[in-house]
């Protein structure tokens, strides 16, 4: 009977010392356990730390990535249209030099005639020159003081020099009257005057062909670039001109 008496209260003790031993497992996990769990919380901070800082880097590549780009076609547009390669920068650092030199560009021409008719009396004498002529009068840009594009994350500037009347070349030259008066002779200067007179002539004619080779110089560079979705800004200035133009 006593022995029959004791196996439960064994049982009991014996029970406990288990569940005390396993009271006191879990007591000893815990702190390993709290501890792991703050260093993943570390951990994962210091990746969403770096990842924050990287951002702006990579950004900034990738920037600098497209705008190179961007002065790649720029370049290769302005070679297609002009046949130029003008120095190319990226926010005043210098990407592509001046590779292709030319002095000038000649956008537009035109044919024009003129007639000059000269006299000059001395002492009733009168000597008579009439010059009729053909002039082909171009206009376009001094490039020695070169082209420069400015890329930038907006769009591109284009800077270039004011047009201007390049040349006046003769097509066609006729002296219709040279006739000298009783005393008053036709002397060498005065058919060199008369000629450089019709020469002045045609170029106050087409006074405005400068304006109209800006504006066809604008024209065809928009055009170019807008097919590669790149907006452009031409600016034509003279020396004191601000650079670069603000989009």
């Amino acid at each position: 009977m006593k022995a029959a008496g004791t196996l439960p209260r064994a049982l009991i003790e014996a029970a406990g010392a288990v569940f005390f031993t396993e009271m006191d497992c879990k007591r000893n996990v815990w702190p390993w356990v709290l501890l792991l769990g703050a260093l993943l919380l570390v951990l994962a901070g210091a990746l969403v730390l770096d990842r924050v800082a990287s951002w702006p880097a990579q950004e900034l590549d990738s920037l600098i990535h497209q705008t190179s780009t961007k002065a790649k076609k720029v370049r290769d547009a302005l070679f297609d249209v002009f046949q130029l390669q003008p120095k190319i920068s990226i926010d005043n650092s210098l990407l592509f030099d001046q590779t292709k030199t030319a002095l000038e560009l000649a956008v537009v021409s035109r044919d024009t005639e003129v007639i000059r008719n000269t006299r000059q009396t001395w002492i009733g004498s009168t000597k008579r020159i009439r010059i009729h002529a053909k002039y082909r009068v171009k206009a376009g840009f001094d490039l020695s003081r070169k082209l420069n594009v400015e890329v930038t994350d907006y769009g591109v500037a284009v800077k270039v020099p004011k047009a201007k009347i390049l040349s006046v070349e003769p097509v066609f030259l006729s002296i219709e009257e040279l006739r000298d008066g009783l005393w008053n002779k036709i002397q060498a200067q005065d058919l060199d005057s008369a000629l450089w007179a019709t020469l002045e002539l045609a170029r106050w004619k087409e006074a405005t062909l400068p304006e109209e080779a800006e504006q066809t110089f604008k024209k065809l560079l928009s055009e170019k670039l807008d097919n590669l979705h790149l907006h452009v800004e031409t600016q034509f200035e003279d020396e004191k001109s601000s650079w670069p133009p603000q989009f």
